[in-house]
């Protein structure tokens, strides 16, 4: 009979599929519980040349919000035996962050993975790093590739069990001797006598495919396999027939999911189908979902696709004692609420026709997106991601290794990537977290969230009757922040540090007056890390990109070709000269004493051209540039992070080493260069203690665009980058324009990801042919 049901939500039962279930009560962030973090990174691109920049950036969230636990990221280049060719720690910002890599000569193996995490993560063997394999371009040995033996067919069948006297969904994926999938119409099912049972069976690009059959215990049965070069190999199916119960899930429909379960003769010939229930439970939500008793009567329940949360549930059969007996994962995409949204991209030529000008706009009524771009040749295979933004946090957390190509799944509406996305899903185990933590079982959290740089000071001088407080201030973010004082003269606490950096140091007494200390000051020593990381790097996808062969006189090394304006030397008989033209759209300033002395940091960027105002909207002020008929906001950076305008203007100029700006209408921006003679200038020794900060946040490299020494090779467009921007926010009111150079280039290909501070998700790709159609817009 089939018949359909309207979900309600059942607290009693709730509590005993959390009981069943284990981990599902102990992985959401409520107080008291453990929260799982998700990552993911977008790069520029996923191939590289020696002396190329690998930049990125990464989006944190605790389960489906910006992170607001953490403030550190730590990013790790891991080469194939597991060791860490290098490890930094990048700062999180309402789940936002951004860092580089330089690609040097210390990458000498033909591939490594790029891997992320958070400290916290590491206490859960089932969390889920970021992963990226990154290929370096010309570094393969010209070595034959050993054959791994013939094709590889992996059968994961719907629940995890065949159940005979039954139709049974039957994932597939096939491999070929090298280890890359297969992608076929060439598959047959066999009996062992010979009888067809089905023929035509796919797999997609991926090597996944999907067959069904009516499960007979009495036989055995064989898959035949046509591979590329006609060639048929036969596999049987190493299975076992189970007598029992399982679950099936029919996602196909547009409006319902039709949930059945399957049920061998020998259970149906029994009074043992009483007891039994069917639910949907969503791991994110905490919700499960009472839907019906099973018995022999209702074996078909449809269930309508807006009751059901968006995402990834898990379909599942109870025993009496609601035990889970059968569980598929499935993905469910409501018709009513689009959880993946996409970035309208426009573009057109610039007059000159060698740039092209992009403009980024969210579609009406949609609230501010932080996003990325890059920007590479529309022939580029530089950028082959395992993930997009959607992939990595809608499905990547609940499996047990990486998609392959992740982005498959996600690109467009096609019903078709809908059902392959289901496929893959009934290929899975049970839910990824389920029993890892038993009922009653506390968690031993050996590692701990990390907030910023732990600081563990003494003040070798205090007046502990008289001075009851620290004060500690960041040079180079600007944070400051008070700290008690104990009895024995030490204090402790934390503050966003960078690598590099200093901290001024200064005692109150009772009065509020600072004074100068003798003061010690230790910071957290992240180098005694002993985590094992290959339990990670085992869930890397195994299915390596192609790796790229250069000859001698192909060699593409930017090693010697490529500066950025943070290593520009200024030589001792220039140093007089404080104003330098790096570009005709780009200047800086030198600051020195003598401007110190004639302005304030507001009169002097309203000597250069700019000016500040209000910002009606969102309070405060803002820097802007003249934009006829109008003014354009300026987005103003110091040491390579986005700043507050207030935070900057209340800023004394002696604080500031030197100034990178441009008034350029398209891209104006302020960057700022701190010193670390700031006591000195600014008459404050008598106040301050300055401590060097030999660890903290790594500093993110300003971007810059790659030299590269041919633009019309075949090399660069395979493996060339345009541009990177990992600052843009992008509303739906007016469109963020952006002019990149073409580099000779007739198409370009976009990439853009990214999210809201809500937790809504971003991606699109789109190729861009602006020497067609009159340069119109797509």
């Amino acid at each position: 009979m089939f018949h359909y049901k309207n979900i309600i939500t059942f607290p009693f039962f709730l509590t005993l599929f959390f009981a069943a279930f284990g981990q599902e009560a102990r992985t959401i962030g409520v107080e008291g519980e453990p929260l799982l973090e998700n990552i993911h990174l977008h790069l520029n691109k996923t191939a590289f040349f020696k002396g190329e920049r690998l930049w990125f950036k990464a989006y944190v969230q605790d389960q489906r919000m910006p992170s607001s636990t953490t403030t550190n990221l730590h990013v790790g280049v891991f080469s194939k035996d597991g060791k860490a060719l290098v490890k930094k720690m990048f700062f999180v910002n309402n789940g936002i962050s951004y860092g580089d890599f330089k690609i040097d000569s210390t990458f000498v193996e033909d591939s490594y993975t790029l891997m992320a995490w958070t400290n916290y993560m590491k206490n859960f063997e089932v969390a889920t790093p970021f992963l990226q394999k990154i290929i370096m371009i010309g570094n393969a040995k010209q070595t034959a590739t050993k054959p791994k033996g013939g094709i590889t067919a992996l059968i994961h069948p719907e629940g995890q069990q065949i159940v005979a006297d039954t139709y049974n969904s039957i994932g597939l994926m096939v491999y070929n001797q090298t280890g890359n999938p297969i992608q076929t119409v060439g598959i047959q099912l066999m009996t062992e006598d010979g009888a067809q049972i089905q023929s035509n069976i796919q797999t997609n690009e991926l090597g996944q495919g999907r067959f069904g059959f009516f499960a007979d215990p009495t036989q055995s049965y064989f898959l035949k396999i046509k591979d590329g070069k006609g060639l048929w190999t036969t596999k049987k199916l190493e299975i076992n027939i189970q007598q029992g119960i399982g679950i099936s899930v029919d996602n196909t429909g547009k409006e319902v999911v039709v949930l059945s379960p399957k049920w061998s003769n020998s259970t149906l010939n029994t009074e043992e189908t009483t007891g039994f229930s069917i639910a949907i439970f969503n791991n994110i939500n905490r919700s499960f979902i009472y839907l019906d008793d099973l018995n022999r009567d209702n074996d078909v329940i449809s269930v309508n696709r807006n009751q059901i949360p968006n995402g990834i549930n898990t379909a599942v059969i109870l025993d009496e004692e609601m035990h889970p007996i059968s569980q598929r994962m499935f993905f469910n995409k409501q018709t009513e609420v689009k959880k993946v949204h996409s970035v309208y991209v426009s573009y057109c030529l610039t007059k000159n026709q060698d740039s092209l000008q992009i403009d980024l706009i969210l579609p009406e009524g949609s609230e501010k997106a932080n996003v990325s771009m890059s920007v590479l040749p529309v022939e580029s295979s530089a950028h082959f991601p395992n993930n997009s933004i959607s992939s990595s946090f809608l499905v990547q957390p609940y499996l047990d290794q990486q998609f392959i190509d992740g982005n498959y799944f996600f690109e467009g509406n096609k019903r078709l990537r809908d059902y392959q996305m289901d496929t893959r899903l009934l290929m899975e185990k049970t839910e990824k977290f389920n029993g890892y933590l038993g009922i009653g079982e506390s968690q031993n959290n050996i590692y701990e969230f990390e907030k910023n740089i732990a600081i563990d000071g003494k003040i070798l001088d205090a007046d502990t009757k008289n001075e009851k407080q620290v004060s500690i201030m960041s040079q180079s973010f600007g944070a400051v922040k008070l700290f008690d004082l104990a009895s024995d003269k030490r204090f402790y606490g934390s503050l966003p540090l960078f690598e590099g950096d200093s901290v001024l140091i200064s005692v109150l007494d009772r009065k509020g007056k600072l004074r100068k200390p003798k003061a010690e000051l230790y910071f957290n020593n992240y180098d005694g890390d002993t985590f094992d990381y290959t339990k990670w790097l085992r869930n890397t996808n195994q299915v390596e990109p192609e790796a790229m062969l250069l000859k001698t006189d192909e060699d593409l090394n930017l090693t010697d070709r490529t500066i950025s304006l943070d290593e520009v030397v200024v030589s001792e008989r220039a140093k007089q000269n404080t104003k330098f033209q790096i570009t005709a759209n780009i200047e800086r300033r030198i600051i020195d004493k003598e401007t110190i002395k004639r302005y304030t940091f507001e009169s002097y960027i309203r000597r250069l051209g700019f000016r500040i105002y209000p910002d009606y909207d969102n309070g405060g002020i803002n820097v802007y540039v003249s934009d006829p008929p109008g003014i354009k906001f300026v987005p103003v950076l110091i040491e390579g992070m986005l700043a507050s305008p207030g935070e900057l203007i209340s800023r004394p100029l002696s604080s500031i080493k030197s100034m990178v700006y441009s008034k350029n209408r398209l891209e104006p921006f302020i960057s700022l260069s701190l010193r670390y003679d700031y006591d000195e200038l600014y008459g404050r020794e008598g106040q301050f203690t300055s401590i060097f900060i030999p660890k903290g946040f790594s500093r993110t490299q300003t971007y810059f665009t790659p030299n590269y020494p041919d633009y019309t090779s075949f090399l660069y467009k395979k493996y060339g980058a345009i541009w990177w921007e990992s600052q843009l926010e992008v509303n739906s009111e007016a469109p963020y324009s952006i002019t990149v150079p073409l580099n000779e280039q007739k198409e370009v290909k976009v990439v853009v990801e990214g999210m809201t501070a809500n937790g809504l998700l971003y991606h699109t790709e789109q190729t861009c042919s602006p020497f067609e159609n009159n340069y119109s817009a797509n």
